[in-house]
C-alpha cells in the first residue's frame, strides 16, 4: 500500500439531457443523449497512513467526522459513523474491508451540498480512485464508474442516473450516447474561454434533493404517463442540438438548445421548479441571458444562464442583486488526478 493517496477530481454542469441517464428510462428513449462539462470547482480524498486506531474519516465540507473500529464488518462500520459519512464508509470498506487499521480518509468538495454539479458522485470518483492506488487494486475506468455508481445507488436508495461520473472521470465537455451496449462517450472539440465567456453559474441558496424530482419523472413514465415520455424525449433531443452547436462553435444556437431543453425539462415534473428557480432565471433573462435552466434535477440548487459575451457581467450583477451566490468557475478538460507519496 500507498503511505498516502490525494485525488482531484472536476463537477460539472449538464448543458442538456439530465434524467435521461436514469437506467432504464435511457433505453425508453429514442437515440438518448447527455451533454455536460467538466469545471474547476473540485472534490478532493486523502487516503493516508496514520497513528489512528481502525479507520479515521473527516470530511471537510459537511463538517462531519467518525471513526471506524478495526475489524469492523460493513454493518459494524456504518453503524459507527454519522449518516452523512455512509457513503465515504462504504467506498473506504469495499477497498479496505475490514482489516482497515491506521488509515485516515479526508474528504472535501468545493461545489455546495445540493447544488445538482454532480458534487456526491465527483467526491466518490475521487475517493475510489485515491482507495483503489492506495490498496494497489488497479481497476479501469469503466469498472471504477459502475463501483462508485453501484454504492452510490445503495447509499440513495433509489436509481442512480450516470452522467456525473464521466466528467469527473474525464474531464472536457462530453456528449454521452446510451446504448444497450454500453455508454458510449465524445469528447466535444470546444473552446473552454469562449464557453466561459458565455457562461454564468448561480447558487440559488437553496440545496435540492434529486430523488424528489428524479422519482416523481421516473415512476410517471414507467406508468406509461405520455407527457412526461414526450418531455423527456425533448430533452433528450435539445441535448443534441447543443452537442451540434457546441462542435460548430455556434453560440447562439447554444443558447436555443438550452432553453428548448428548460421548455421541455419543465414539463417533466412539478417538483423540477419554483418560485425561486422561475424568477432568477426571468431577472438573468431581463438582463440579456439567452437562456437558464437548474443544473441537476432541479428544486434548488444551482442554474446556469447562458448569456452573450457582452451582457455576462450585468447578468451576474443582477442575479448578485436578486439574492443569488455567483459561483465563478471555468472549463477544464482534465479528470480525476492522482498524486502519491
Amino acid at each position: 500500500m500507498s503511505r498516502r493517496v490525494e485525488a482531484r477530481a472536476p463537477a460539472r454542469i449538464d448543458l442538456a439531457g439530465g434524467t435521461v441517464d436514469l437506467w432504464p428510462l435511457s433505453l425508453l428513449t429514442r437515440d438518448p443523449m447527455t451533454v455536460n462539462a467538466a469545471i474547476d470547482l473540485y472534490a478532493t480524498a486523502v487516503v493516508e497512513r496514520a497513528a489512528v486506531p481502525g479507520l479515521a474519516i473527516d470530511s471537510r465540507d459537511r463538517g462531519v467526522s467518525g471513526q471506524v473500529p478495526r475489524g469492523a464488518d460493513l454493518d459494524a462500520a456504518l453503524a459507527a459513523v454519522p449518516r452523512d459519512l455512509e457513503f465515504i464508509a462504504r467506498l473506504a470498506h469495499h477497498f479496505l474491508g475490514r482489516d482497515a487499521d491506521g488509515v485516515r480518509v479526508v474528504t472535501d468538495c468545493a461545489a455546495p451540498a445540493g447544488s445538482g454539479l454532480g458534487g456526491s458522485s465527483t467526491l466518490g470518483i475521487a475517493l475510489a480512485a485515491a482507495l483503489d492506488r492506495f490498496t494497489g487494486r488497479g481497476l479501469d475506468p469503466e469498472r471504477l464508474l459502475a463501483l462508485v455508481r453501484g454504492i452510490e445507488t445503495q447509499v440513495l436508495a433509489i436509481p442512480t442516473g450516470e452522467q456525473d461520473y464521466h466528467p469527473a472521470l474525464r474531464g472536457g465537455v462530453l456528449a454521452l450516447r446510451y446504448t444497450v451496449e454500453g455508454t458510449v462517450v465524445e469528447t466535444l472539440r470546444a473552446d473552454p474561454e469562449a464557453l466561459r465567456r458565455r457562461t454564468v453559474l448561480v447558487f440559488t441558496g437553496v440545496s435540492r434533493n434529486s430523488g424528489l424530482s428524479n422519482w416523481d419523472i421516473f415512476k410517471r413514465h414507467l406508468d406509461g404517463d405520455r407527457s412526461v415520455r414526450e418531455a423527456l424525449q425533448a430533452t433528450s433531443d435539445a441535448a443534441h442540438a447543443v452537442r451540434a452547436a457546441i462542435a460548430a462553435s455556434d453560440y447562439d444556437a447554444v443558447g436555443a438548445a438550452l432553453a428548448e431543453e428548460w421548455r421541455a425539462r419543465q414539463r417533466l415534473s412539478p417538483a423540477v421548479t419554483d418560485a425561486r428557480i422561475d424568477g432568477l432565471i426571468a431577472a438573468g433573462i431581463a438582463a440579456g441571458a439567452r437562456a437558464g435552466k437548474v443544473c441537476g434535477a432541479g428544486g434548488g440548487g444551482c442554474l446556469v444562464l447562458w448569456t452573450p459575451e457582452d451582457r455576462r457581467a450585468a447578468v451576474r450583477e443582477r442575479l448578485a442583486r436578486e439574492g443569488g451566490t455567483i459561483l465563478d468557475c471555468s472549463y477544464v478538460a482534465e479528470g480525476v488526478r492522482l498524486s502519491v507519496s
